[in-house]
Parts: structure tokens; sequence; C-alpha cells
């Protein structure tokens, strides 16, 4: 039977990567609230929205593919 596939947010990697320690610094820099990047950094969050991905890509300059990856 074969797995389903699913993304893998990689938000913790990219903090790090970026030296941004807490959600208050990344919401501070995002503009996304508190419970969202709470969410994704719990992975409880199975729907994001593209601005979404989009706002935490600019805060974390980085591309798509660095913070969200396909597991097969």
């Amino acid at each position: 039977m074969q797995e389903t596939p699913y993304i893998e947010v990689k938000l913790w990697e990219m903090m790090g990567k970026r030296n941004i320690r807490t959600i208050e610094h990344l919401h501070k820099k995002s503009g996304l609230s508190r419970k969202a990047i709470s969410k994704a950094l719990n992975k409880t969050q199975y729907r994001m929205q593209v601005d979404t991905v989009a706002k935490l890509c600019k805060a974390l300059d980085c591309e798509i593919g660095d913070l969200l990856v396909l597991k097969k």
C-alpha cells in the first residue's frame, strides 16, 4: 500500500538558521499572529494559507522549498 505524501514544515530549522529564537521575534518580523506561528511550529496546523507561507518566507529570507518539503 502506498503511503500518502505530506508536506513537512521546516520552520524550527529555518528559524535556527536565521537566529530567530522565539515566536515573538518571528511574530514581529512577519506580522503573523503568535497563534498561527505556534500552530506551524507544533505541526497542529494542517492547512496553511498561501499568504502565510509568503510572509514566513519573507521574514526568514528563504524560498518556499526551504520552508516546505514534500515527503513521499
